[in-house]
């Protein structure tokens, strides 16, 4: 049976661990691609994305606050550097502070997802390969991790300035992706989706498709400059313009210009949301008869990113937007979630946790708009302002983003200086593009993905991170009998190096049954039996030289006072130790189960985490306890969870360890988030309470929030004096 060259992405994606390039003209269907292969794998996946609101919108996070990088250029060399613009390899493993359970998310990820690919530079993609490889211990391209980035080159690019540029000019052939120095050295495959599903224009499709590729023919622009008219009379069309202050002029304008009452609409903002990931403006200005454009599909397709449409009814109750199609729809707030990532220690499966929202009407001023905002939207009609294009890909994008050539209106002629297409995008796109990916070819890297596998299986790298970052807590915390602990821990590292010296023995000699299977069917019994021999051994050694050892320790030690966050760490290393028993009673080659007998060591549950004691309570425990809750990166809603205590109860005690100058309040609200409620507290009348402050704020706070304020205000007093 014939795949679809969807259908050869998704087996590309779900059953190899070949990076992928998936690329492809806008309204292709790139998103609903990944979201469906989102929705099927199996793999330890995260999202992320070069910007907070392409993050929010492809549901994940940004690149830097994944992977911890700063906000400087990435040189993929130990060169010295300007520190201040730039940052090298070693520079970057000595700055970069990467909490212990963000470690551990990064050693069990499989798949990683980039959106927007077309804006990443070169440079951040060797940073992301670079932080992977060190922490995963592993010389793989992005340390073992199979990548997935989607995007379009021919439309929007990467900003980097000239000062930039040059000394990364240096180091790389161009500032794309592409040209990493990973993505050279990676097994990579360009996947292009070519069915367009916004326009059924053949003419209109193959001019803009020529656009794209940045051939300038004259007929093409013949045709496209018919529509070159006056457009003041028409109703309903959103004008996209190259300059931001133009498109700014034109909404203000249009609103002043309108008679009716003005209304504000407020965001409510909860938790952790960045100002710069927020999808849309937090108090729009809006009037009756005001043309506005909807950011975002309705989950019962009542209206769609991109709709065009004018304010018919506009109360404090009530929002109505007509549009040109008839409907006349009821507009409510929306919720934008903000999320991140964690991983469930017990089972290491990939969690999303919502960490905060923005809610707020899905709408925006839409007399006009810019081209790079327009990105990923589609419009029934548009004027286009285009005159003054002037990056690569421009063009394409605002032509693009409109259903047919009769919705189309230019303000003026298209001219040839106004394609502008870098070569090097064209270079890259032919050459990759040549290369056809046969059944063959996905075959073949089906079963090299299951001898990746099976290879990995004798590999402990990941262990030994794991027993490394059980070091850390005992250096960090006060143990008793510290001779014992150490003297385990010496025994526990001389054991583990001979698990992973003869791990590394037997998958050279396995990668040699693999390399004879390929020519000779018959060794496929050598690999099954001597895999099986090796589960044997590594089951045994893992369970009588480092599980049982680490269990009695802490049978021993969970009576020993206050070292509750060191015993959770040695439970976990446990658990760690039992996952990898789990995976070798699980393995498979070729359909084959290597160890289908029952198995010889089944796990004892010794740790009840749910399990209530009734000791007495320690003055000032309580407080402890949440402050190793927060260290360990918990949001106050998971430590509440965690400890079976409100929301407001948490934050109570955040604001005696503030008091206490146990933490900063950065640690519990973003500065953004401050600095927006300073203001109010400078017009705090003596004699004034929270309680009056509070009804003041026109958005959503919580008194534990207020507090936290107050506490920080009322210690900069008492430093003053």
């Amino acid at each position: 049976m014939k795949l679809t060259t969807s259908q050869i992405a998704e087996e590309y994606a779900l059953h190899t661990r070949t990076n992928i390039f998936l690329t492809g003209r806008a309204g292709t269907g790139k998103t609903t691609l990944l979201k469906e292969i989102l929705a099927e794998t199996k793999k330890r996946t995260v999202v992320v994305a070069p910007t907070g609101v392409a993050a929010i919108n492809a549901n994940g996070v940004t690149i830097h606050s994944m992977f911890q990088l700063p906000t400087t250029g990435f040189i993929p060399t130990d060169d010295m550097v300007e520190p201040d613009q730039f940052t090298n390899r070693k520079r970057l493993a000595s700055t970069q502070k990467i909490r212990k359970e963000r470690i551990q998310l990064l050693l069990e990820l499989e798949m990683l997802v980039i959106d927007e690919i077309s804006m990443v530079r070169a440079d951040l993609l060797d940073a992301i390969d670079a932080t992977l490889c060190r922490i995963r211990k592993s010389s793989e391209p992005f340390g073992g991790v199979q990548l997935i980035v989607i995007g379009d080159l021919f439309q929007l690019s990467p900003v980097v300035n000239q000062n930039s540029f040059r000394t990364l000019s240096n180091y790389y052939q161009s500032i794309y992706f592409f040209d990493s120095w990973v993505w050279k050295r990676a097994t990579t495959i360009t996947i292009e989706l070519t069915k367009i599903y916004r326009q059924d224009d053949e003419v209109f499709i193959n001019i803009l498709n020529n656009i794209r590729q940045g051939n300038r023919v004259e007929e093409d622009l013949a045709i496209l400059n018919r529509r070159v008219q006056n457009v003041e009379e028409h109703k309903n069309i959103i004008t996209l313009s190259t300059h931001n202050a133009k498109t700014l002029a034109i909404n203000n304008k249009q609103l002043a210009a309108l008679t009716t009452e003005a209304y504000k609409l407020e965001a409510e903002v909860n938790g952790r949301f960045s100002e710069s990931a927020y999808p849309v403006d937090e108090l729009i200005t809006i009037k009756k008869g005001s043309q506005v454009m909807f950011i975002r599909n309705h989950p019962d397709g009542l209206y769609f990113n991109g709709k065009i449409g004018q304010v018919t009814t506009m109360s404090d109750d009530h929002l109505y937007v007509t549009c040109e199609d008839g409907a006349n729809i009821k507009v409510e707030k929306v919720e934008w979630k903000n999320i991140k990532y964690t991983i469930d220690k017990k089972t290491k499966k990939v969690l999303k946790e919502d960490i905060g929202s923005f809610t707020q009407y899905p709408l925006k001023l839409a007399w006009a708009v810019t081209v790079h905002k327009s990105q990923g939207l589609t419009f029934d009609q548009v004027i286009l302002d285009i005159a003054d294009t002037f990056a690569s890909g421009q063009l394409y994008v605002a032509l693009s983003r409109c259903r047919s050539m009769e919705g189309l209106y230019l303000t003026s002629p298209v001219r040839k200086e106004n394609i502008i297409i870098d070569n090097k995008i064209k270079s890259y796109y032919n050459e990759q593009l040549a290369v056809e990916l046969s059944m063959d070819h996905l075959a073949k890297a089906k079963a090299e993905y299951e001898d990746i596998i099976i290879l990995e299986q004798w590999n402990f790298n990941k262990l030994l991170t794991y027993i490394e970052l059980w070091h850390e807590e005992i250096e960090e915390t006060n143990l008793p009998e510290e001779d014992t602990v150490y003297s385990l821990v010496q025994e526990i590292d001389k054991e583990f190096k001979i698990l992973s010296a003869t791990g590394r023995k037997f998958q050279s000699q396995l990668k040699s049954l693999i390399a004879a299977y390929q020519e000779d069917d018959q060794q496929l019994h050598n690999i099954i039996e001597r895999s099986k021999k090796a589960v044997d051994y590594f089951t045994k050694q893992l369970h009588d030289q480092i599980i049982k050892p680490l269990e009695k320790h802490h049978s021993a030690f969970k009576v020993k006072g206050k070292i509750k966050r060191y015993l959770n760490v040695l439970e976990s290393l446990v658990n760690d130790m039992w996952l990898k028993m789990n995976d070798y009673y699980l393995l498979e080659y070729r359909t084959i189960k290597i160890h289908p007998e029952e198995r010889v060591y089944k796990r004892v549950k010794l740790f009840d985490p749910d399990k209530k004691t009734s000791t007495k309570r320690v003055k000032g425990e309580t407080y402890s306890i949440t402050l190793d809750l927060l260290n360990e990166d918990k949001s106050i809603s998971e430590i509440a969870k965690a400890r079976s205590l409100a929301v407001s109860t948490i934050e109570s005690h955040m604001s005696r360890l503030l008091r206490d100058d146990k933490i900063s309040i950065d640690q519990i609200m973003g500065i953004d988030r401050q600095e927006k409620l300073l203001p109010y507290f400078k017009k705090l009348k003596e004699g004034e309470t929270l309680g009056d402050l509070r009804p003041r704020i026109p958005f959503d706070v919580s008194f534990g929030e207020l507090r936290w304020i107050q506490t920080i205000l009322k210690k900069e007093e008492e430093t003053k004096e």
